[in-house]
Parts: structure tokens; C-alpha cells; sequence
């Protein structure tokens, strides 16, 4: 004879026990398989998801499958945001060329002393022509280069108290002598002078 309790109907109290029983099994095994997995986008998808923002508050654009357009200022080999055309500088002009009252007087520097000279000279001079003010008529030795006239220009300067010192030269013709700055003026005006320049006085002996 089997035992009274083997033998006895499950009352209501078990039943609801075994039912809670299979609830917490049931939640146990849901919790274990974790959260359902999100599918995988397609290829050619594209994520439409904001950038992070960078300094200045601009927000990089989204992905794409083209090329991206940069702004202007931030072209390649363009970083100051200007056009790469810049106005070219004009270059200075060269300084003008000297007018010398006398061009056949090369030497600036003793054109100078005849201009000063002959400037002051017509200050000084009176009605009469004479003033006791006048500036000094300095002597100057000077080289005096010929192209043709030798010999007039050498009369010339024997008109006016003046000998050449030395005679001309066979590759470049020239006269040497000491003229005063009252002079200088109308002798490189003469025929056949090329060029009248201020040289040093040669020394005895040389």
C-alpha cells in the first residue's frame, strides 16, 4: 500500500508555486541571450549622424560618396582666405638723367664748380660788368678728349694764354692743360671735343 502522501492530489498552493517556479526560469533565460542585435546597414547606406562640432561652432559635413567642396578661404594653398591674384608692384622708375648745362663736360663734379662759378660771377657783376665781389676764377687741370680739330683746339687754348701741356695720344687723341673755370664752359663747347674731365696735375719728373 503506497503511502498516503505519494497517493494525495496537489492542492492549489502547489500549483501556484510551480507556475512561479517556471516565470523566474523563463525571465532567467530571456535575460541571459542580452539585447536583440541591430541588423547592418546595407552597403550604399549612408549614416546621417551630426559630426562632432569644431572649433568656431562649423559642423563638418556629412559622409558622402562624392568629393568634398572646401569654402572658399579654405582652398588648397589659399590659407589667408584672399584671392590668390595679387596686383603686381610697379617697379620704381630710374632716376632721371642729369641735364648738364655743359654736356661736354662729363665730370659731375667740376660741371658743378663751372655752374657755381659762373652763377655767382653774374650775381656779383654790377651795370658796369665789375664788382669787387666776384668769386675766384680757380685754375683747374684738365684732359680734354678729342675726335677731331686737334690743332684748332690747341689754337684755341693759345688764343686764351693757355699752352697744352702734353700732346694727344695715338689710340685716344687728347690735350692736357690748365684752364681756368671761366673757360672750362666755352671750351667743351668747341669742335672736336668729346669729353672734359678733371684729372690730377701731373707731377715733375713723371
Amino acid at each position: 500500500m503506497l503511502p498516503l502522501l505519494l497517493t494525495a492530489r496537489p492542492g492549489p498552493q502547489t500549483l501556484l508555486l510551480t507556475a512561479l517556479a517556471l516565470l523566474i526560469a523563463a525571465a532567467t533565460i530571456m535575460l541571459a541571450c542580452g539585447p536583440v542585435a541591430q541588423p547592418i546597414p546595407e552597403e550604399g547606406d549612408t549614416l546621417a549622424a551630426a559630426q562632432p562640432a569644431r572649433d568656431g561652432g562649423d559642423t563638418l559635413p556629412a559622409a558622402t560618396d562624392g568629393p568634398i567642396t572646401l569654402p572658399p578661404a579654405q582652398q588648397e594653398g589659399d590659407s589667408t582666405g584672399e584671392s590668390g591674384d595679387e596686383t603686381p608692384t610697379e617697379m620704381p622708375l630710374p632716376p632721371p638723367v642729369p641735364t648738364y648745362t655743359y654736356p661736354g663736360i662729363r665730370d659731375s663734379g667740376l660741371q658743378q664748380e663751372v655752374v657755381e662759378f659762373e652763377e655767382a660771377r653774374d650775381a656779383a657783376s654790377g651795370p658796369s660788368g665789375q664788382s669787387d665781389a666776384a668769386p675766384e676764377d680757380t685754375v683747374v687741370f684738365v684732359r680734354i678728349l678729342l675726335s677731331s680739330n686737334k690743332s684748332e683746339v690747341a689754337a684755341w687754348l693759345r688764343s686764351k694764354g693757355i699752352t697744352p701741356l702734353y700732346a694727344e695720344d695715338a689710340d685716344y687723341p687728347h690735350l692736357a692743360a690748365e684752364v681756368p673755370l671761366s673757360l672750362l664752359g666755352e671750351l667743351s663747347e668747341q669742335d672736336g671735343i668729346r669729353e672734359v674731365s678733371q684729372v690730377d696735375l701731373p707731377q715733375p719728373g713723371s
